[in-house]
């Protein structure tokens, strides 16, 4: 497994000293588009750097090595966390999850947002080391979108399904602890997307952007 970073340089005028990017926190249940809106941004041509998460699980078909996840096995995952190279890690649905601290590092750095696509547990980790991080929260239209959504994507087993849809009950309940909520309802992805694209424009216009440092 080789973490790889995407680099950009400051924009014209600006230093590394004055130009930093900011951190980004988006959480949501399984099945609420997470990957849909994100992607959709970036099609937009917003250019902020995505985190690929660390993880036990298995590779899904169409997925590979560093898109959207680097696969590791429980040997791996240990050792990443004795030698602290994760800035947070939780077991979810069975299987471990972890955010490299490297590449989010070196983005902000380098004057480039960096988006943390992570799970309620881990989120919350996240906010205790770094609270002036920006945390969003995405919600289906309604628990039956989540269901379909669950159920046409054919991933998961029924078993799983069921697990996730559990778990989306709690996570739902947590939303509360997040500054902002994005809607993505069944069939209105572009509107979730700008909401997204708003916030992030939003929070590089206060007079004090919340920076921090890792």
């Amino acid at each position: 497994m080789q973490l790889e970073s995407q680099l950009v340089t400051p924009h014209e005028g600006q230093s590394e000293t004055t130009k930093r990017g900011l951190l980004f926190v988006l959480s949501a249940p399984s099945g609420a588009g997470k990957d849909s809106v994100i992607h959709g941004l970036q099609q937009q041509g917003m250019d902020f750097h995505v985190v690929a998460s660390v993880t036990t699980r298995a590779p899904r078909p169409g997925e590979s090595e560093g898109n959207p996840y680097y696969f590791v096995n429980s040997e791996q995952f240990e050792r990443m966390v004795a030698n602290d190279e994760l800035i947070e890690y939780a077991q979810v649905h069975g299987n471990w999850y972890g955010q490299p601290i490297q590449p989010i590092k070196e983005n902000l750095q380098a004057g480039r947002d960096v988006l943390l696509k992570i799970d309620v547990q881990g989120a919350a980790t996240v906010r205790k080391k770094f609270p002036n991080a920006i945390y969003i929260f995405l919600v289906p239209g309604s628990v039956e979108e989540l269901v379909e959504r669950l159920t046409n994507r054919q991933t998961e087993t029924e078993e799983q399904v069921q697990l996730r849809l559990k778990n989306a009950r709690y996570e739902l309940a947590q939303k509360e602890h997040y500054e902002y909520v994005i809607e993505n309802r069944q069939g209105k992805l572009d509107t979730a997307v700008e909401c997204l694209r708003t916030i992030m424009q939003a929070e590089h216009c206060r007079t004090r952007p919340r920076y921090i440092n890792i």
